[in-house]
């Protein structure tokens, strides 16, 4: 191939991955001697022994499923690139064994594939505008359905997991971020947060809102009180200051009291 560096040669194999909607992970790890060798990988299809082995023997979640990952396949992939090629007019050394024991497109093959990056950023983007890991999904997938351009582009896309993870990848990268932005669950960078939020919401002209930190220490619950223009407006006309609304969606939380 026409690569004379590495991180074209990385690229190369992130797009041959995406066109021909494989997952082949590292196998054996080589010591570059960048005097010889510049890159070299060697890389097994998911479903093969060899990657089970590297990866170790997990116990399967599901024993019963007829879903498994390991079904021997031989597909495989042997990347180089020597320094004394680059001045050659296509440098880089390929040695691809393409003959996989199963449907590469088919939607039990393509459910095993690991998320794209761009795709996390995206979902990342969807948390910060307010969303639930559901919500989020939903509006994913409503964009998903917009993109495809024929029912069988739409099967492939849904089917696909780098392209459309699942409920549980999706919950597992919600509270990550959680844990990044807002710290622990009644954590002191959560309140510091809330407090932010509560401040621009009081500046904004929207409401009034104030909230009580959470103390197992002196007793306290956590309590939080948004009163918006509308509700001041029912409140000054009918009088409504027996009327409580709580929150019971997905994003509610046992120890939150609206």
């Amino acid at each position: 191939m026409d690569v004379s560096d590495k991180e074209k040669a990385s690229k190369w194999f992130k797009d041959f991955k995406s066109i021909s909607k494989t997952t082949m992970p590292e196998t054996k790890r080589y010591e570059i001697k960048e005097k010889r060798v510049l890159f070299r990988e060697m890389r097994h299809c998911l479903h093969s022994d060899m990657v089970k082995k590297k990866q170790g023997n997990r116990e399967t979640k599901r024993p019963q499923s007829a879903r498994a990952r390991n079904i021997g396949c031989t597909a495989t992939i042997h990347i180089r690139l020597e320094s004394w090629r680059i001045e050659l007019s296509h440098p880089l050394e390929i040695n691809l064994k393409f003959t996989h024991s199963h449907v590469v497109n088919s939607a039990e093959s393509l459910s095993f594939r690991n998320v794209d990056r761009a795709v996390c950023e995206k979902y990342l983007e969807l948390f910060k505008d307010g969303h639930s890991p559901a919500s989020a999904m939903y509006v994913y997938e409503d964009e998903l359905h917009l993109s495809a351009t024929n029912d069988q582009e739409l099967l492939v896309l849904l089917a696909n997991r780098a392209k459309n993870p699942d409920y549980d990848y999706i919950a597992k990268l919600f509270h990550k971020y959680r844990e990044t932005e807002l710290g622990a669950r009644n954590g002191s960078s959560m309140f510091q947060r809330l407090a932010k939020v509560v401040n621009d919401f009081n500046n904004s002209g929207r409401g009034k809102a104030t909230f009580q930190e959470y103390n197992a220490d002196a007793g306290k619950s956590f309590i939080l009180c948004i009163v918006t223009e509308f509700m001041c407006r029912v409140h000054k006309k009918v009088q409504a200051g027996e009327l409580c609304y709580m929150d019971a969606s997905s994003s509610f939380e046992p120890s939150t009291i609206l």
